[in-house]
């Protein structure tokens, strides 16, 4: 599913709020030190200002997020005294894997580095020793809170405590199901792209650039502007015809025309470093005729004709036809992924989604219409909508797993603080009363 361009700015936001240039230029000073760790005013600045604006940032909310940061750098400590291990190979799949849904959603690495203000590289190099930082103090937090369960009383327990007034509002929500059909390339249109792309091997082995022909030529829009370049992968990373390519080539060496569901490409190897290779690449995709599309309309007509007299079940006709594969598992809905729950909150829905889910009714499916794939491929797809719920105050008979959600939340905050109560005993801790002071200052400063 193609986020909202509302959700895909928070994540963004988070995710890029790692690194320092991106910030404004504060004057620093350290406020506290956990271990051998300092927490500069900087640092605690950026947490403020990431404040929904409509809160008010009072002292009181400012002691609550330093006590926070105090913990997340005392989980941090901790982990290396337990010698918890995060190897530099775990910390750059997190930042290439968040790099790459960003560019899906996006449409291109130009798009993300123009936010950014520098290249991919000079950022992750950027934001290697706090991503590091992050993934550590989740991995001792997920220590901490691992046997953390909760039962349905415990739930429902929560929900009663919660006073009426301070009931979450729960926006209007969808449950929503997909089936995609891709256009087939006719053999004419295959061929000719093959010998485009055989013509523009042959020009690179006569002593041509491939950079500069991958960024004339190649049809991926995320690489073309960088003469091809993709960010460094690992095995299980990419389409299998293009990885099997990509590892058994030797250096500098140019690869021979592969076909993947993309289209046909020529690799050229960059280096290799273990088991990740960096590569340029250059794409050449067969070209979609009228006919295509009609074809694959018409399979789409037919199965929405079947689906809707009965003759067959989504699950299965998802099984069976869809060509989405993050969705064909759960029978063709999408999932939110804060939670796993099914259940979508409207404002998520790009908009073209948006347009077609609210003309249905729960049980509809749409008449057939086209989408677009993050490289810009044309689909056909039908939507199935299951449930629509209205804005409303939480409740439990609609909102169990949202609800349950919370209260696990707030059983595992409760185990951490438990935990800091006890390490912070054992911990070196300094905090500073110049920029702020907060009543348990006395109690966690070492004495």
């Amino acid at each position: 599913m193609k986020l909202s361009k509302k959700l895909i700015l928070i994540l963004f936001t988070c995710f890029i709020s790692l690194a320092v240039k991106s910030q404004p230029q504060i004057i620093d000073e350290v406020i506290a030190v956990v271990g051998n760790t300092p927490i500069l005013r900087s640092e605690f600045d950026i947490l403020v200002s990431q404040i929904d604006p409509d809160i008010e940032v009072t002292d009181e909310l400012k002691c609550e997020l330093l006590q926070e940061l105090i913990i997340d750098k005392m989980l941090i400590h901790q982990a290396e005294i337990d010698s918890i291990t995060i190897t530099d190979d775990e910390v750059n799949d997190r930042i290439d894997n968040n790099i790459r849904f960003f560019e899906r959603q996006m449409n291109s690495r130009a798009n993300i580095e123009k936010y950014l203000g520098m290249s991919i590289e000079a950022y992750k190099k950027q934001i290697f020793p706090k991503v590091k930082a992050q993934m550590l103090k989740e991995k001792m937090q997920q220590k901490v809170q691992s046997e953390i369960k909760i039962t349905p009383k415990e739930v429902r327990d929560y929900f009663n405590k919660m006073p009426k007034d301070s009931l979450p509002f729960i926006s209007s929500e969808v449950e929503i199901a997909h089936i995609v059909i891709k256009p087939t390339y006719s053999k004419e249109a295959k061929d000719f792209a093959l010998e485009e792309l055989t013509e523009l091997r042959k020009r690179i082995l006569r002593g041509e650039s491939f950079n500069r022909l991958a960024s004339i030529y190649s049809e991926d829009p995320g690489s073309k502007t960088q003469g091809g370049l993709l960010p460094e992968f690992g095995r299980g990373d990419m389409v299998p015809e293009f990885e099997r390519a990509a590892f058994t080539m030797k250096k500098d060496s140019v690869s021979e025309v592969i076909e993947t569901k993309y289209g046909y490409h020529i690799l050229k190897l960059i280096d290799k470093r273990g088991d990740k290779v960096i590569v340029r690449h250059i794409l050449i995709r067969p070209k979609l005729v009228d006919t295509d599309m009609e074809a694959a309309k018409a399979k789409l007509d037919t199965l929405l004709m079947n689906l809707r007299s009965g003759k067959i079940k989504l699950c299965d006709a998802v099984k069976e036809f869809s060509e989405d594969e993050e969705t064909k598992p759960n029978c063709g809905y999408f999932t939110d992924p804060n939670i796993g729950s099914q259940r979508i909150p409207f404002d998520y829905l790009d908009k073209d989604m948006a347009t077609v889910i609210v003309k249905l009714k729960p049980g509809q499916y749409s008449e057939p219409v086209i989408g677009y794939g993050p490289d810009g491929s044309p689909f056909y797809r039908i939507f199935y909508l299951k449930l629509e719920t209205k804005p409303h105050v939480a409740n439990l008979e609609l909102d169990w797993q949202r609800i349950q959600s919370m209260a696990l939340d707030e059983k595992r905050d409760d185990e951490l603080t438990v935990w800091a109560e006890k390490k912070r005993k054992d911990t070196y801790i300094h905090i500073s009363s110049d920029y702020l002071s907060c009543g348990w200052f006395a109690e966690w400063n070492t004495k």
